[in-house]
């Protein structure tokens, strides 16, 4: 005895569902030119954002930071550039794993003028630098006592910012810079199209297989 199987009327036939979307191809291609359309025509009033870095080494730490830090070169590297972006301007940021600052601005400067503003914040913090280590050198050498002058951090610190004056007089930075670099970041019209054609198609295949499950139901009805 042969087994029967059931029939459903709710499979999907896969012949069917093309053959629809076949027949519906310019109705899709007229959502996917719609959409396509409108993603341009967006991306071309959209207000562009642009993304200004710049590489930076460290050259000389200051006597604050070699106090707080000791030989940890890191965290002495991330003191120097928190007080350089406190001179540059907190709109600039470091980015993480990566030896550079970045800014993000939707009303860029000339390459030109970057550059001169990044000079003269490593100038003032070179400056500051200097001061404080000459001021602690001073303060060291006249106010602390002979038996004070002997102790380990003392001589340390002494130590350290004697460096400091050396590395500066020798025409050290605080921290020296690559080439500033200006981009547009966005809006990313390859991208705004790509996905204005991908969604364009969805709503056109959704519409045709809607509009075709209506006259299905519509055709049922009206044969019972």
């Amino acid at each position: 005895m042969s087994e029967v199987r059931p029939t459903y009327d709710d499979e999907i036939d896969l012949f069917e569902f093309f053959e629809t979307l076949w027949d519906g191809k310019w109705l899709i291609s007229a959502f996917v030119a719609l959409a396509t359309l409108i993603g341009f025509g967006y991306s071309q009033v959209a207000q562009p954002k642009y993304d200004v870095s710049v590489p930076y080494t460290p050259n000389v730490y200051s006597v604050s930071a070699q106090q707080i830090c000791g030989s940890n070169i890191g965290c002495m590297e991330s003191e120097a550039v928190k007080r350089f972006i406190s001179l540059l301007g907190d709109s600039w940021s470091k980015e993480k794993k990566s030896s550079t600052l970045s800014l993000s601005t939707m009303s860029p400067l000339e390459q030109s003028d970057y550059e001169v503003q990044i000079e003269q914040a490593s100038t003032a913090l070179t400056t500051e630098m200097f001061v404080e280590a000459t001021t602690e050198l001073a303060l060291i050498q006249t106010e602390l006592t002979d038996a004070l002058l002997s102790t380990e951090r003392v001589a340390t610190n002494m130590l350290n910012a004697k460096r400091v004056i050396q590395s500066i007089d020798n025409g050290q930075s605080a921290i020296t810079f690559g080439s500033v670099s200006v981009v547009k970041s966005s809006p990313k019209v390859p991208l705004i199209l790509a996905l204005s054609v991908v969604l364009g198609g969805m709503i056109g295949v959704f519409f045709i297989l809607v509009r075709n499950a209506m006259t299905k139901r519509k055709e049922q009805l009206a044969k019972a």
